[in-house]
């Protein structure tokens, strides 16, 4: 690949975060990246950090393809966001905010990346370069041998991004995560506590708060946690706010707050009538391959918020002499 270099007349009148980032990627390795001349004009409806952007630079392709920001032609609008490119095979979406949003596998859910388009580009363009040596080649000792990342690299990566946006929830919640996977259970959740301060609307940060409460026995807090993120998945409109109530249900069971158990298990039932067709089907077939374990936790849910439904008293019974 012939990396082709950016019109030198950016028009900016000073070094930006922009220039920066694009001044790195002019002295990476030959092949690295691809950089698009600026176009002589640009389509009309773009937001201001795209427009930006485009003054200098009419599409990136960084790191083989593992980042593209589309050509400005390329730029799709859809639901008041503009889909500009791809990470890792991902769409990405800008909002009228300057807010990066990508989905997140692990979620099936858009999750903020970056709080503005030219600090987001510069930690993604860091945590990508800890994975390349001098000569644009994979560094030795990234991978393991399956292939799959380092994950101390993968926190350096995660680390290199909040660097340079210390606001990004997406980033703050996945090294809460990798913290918590080696046990170090305080510092992954005050990662988790400000990924939700930056992110308020961040349900899924919240509920894994609630959950980090409740493995430390503190389920007042866990409820409170829980609740959180209940409320900010209703006022986003949430696809699952359902199961978030449901989750609120279970640990004001456990905590013995029957009223808010009552309450939310009725707010569950309302906005996911199919969650509880779909936790018996996944309980039903975590028991039939032997895991007990995800079927416990399926049944846990069903019984806080239908604690008198026949199908789950049966499915109850069952569990418990499998597990007997």
């Amino acid at each position: 690949m012939v990396r082709k270099r950016r019109n030198d007349e950016r028009g900016d009148g000073g070094p930006g975060g922009l220039d920066r980032v694009l001044g790195v990627l002019d002295a990476a390795p030959a092949g690295l990246h691809d950089v698009a001349p600026a176009a002589a004009q640009l389509p009309s409806g773009l937001p201001p950090p795209l427009i930006d952007l485009y003054a200098r630079c009419d599409g990136l392709r960084l790191f083989l393809d593992s980042v593209e920001v589309h050509p400005s032609a390329e730029v799709e609008a859809r639901d008041g966001r503009w889909v500009f490119g791809e990470l890792e095979g991902e769409e990405l979406v800008i909002d009228e905010r300057g807010r990066i949003w990508r989905n997140d596998e692990s979620l099936d859910d858009l999750v903020c990346e970056g709080t503005r388009l030219e600090r987001w580009l510069a930690g993604i363009v860091e945590a990508l370069d800890l994975l390349y040596d001098a000569d644009g080649e994979f560094a030795d000792g990234v991978f393991d041998d399956d292939g799959e990342l380092v994950p101390a690299v993968g926190e350096r990566q995660l680390r290199a991004q909040l660097r340079r946006d210390p606001d990004a929830a997406g980033p703050r919640w996945r090294l809460g995560h990798a913290l918590l996977a080696q046990d170090q259970i305080a510092e992954g959740r005050a990662e988790l506590e400000a990924a939700v301060a930056a992110e308020p609307g961040f349900a899924w940060a919240w509920l894994d708060l609630a959950r980090v409460s409740e493995r430390l026995g503190e389920l007042p807090g866990a409820v409170d946690e829980a609740r959180a993120a209940a409320e900010a998945a209703t006022a986003g409109h949430h696809p699952q706010a359902g199961y978030f109530h449901a989750q609120l249900a279970r640990l004001a069971g456990l905590a013995g707050d029957d009223a808010t158990r009552a309450a939310a298990a009725r707010r569950a039932a309302e906005l996911a009538p199919a969650l509880k067709a779909a936790q018996l089907d996944g309980a039903r077939d975590s028991l039939a391959a032997g895991d007990l374990t995800s079927a416990r936790g399926l049944l846990d849910l069903l019984r806080a918020v239908w604690p008198r439904d026949l199908e789950v008293l049966e499915l109850a019974g069952k569990v418990e002499r499998a597990d007997n």
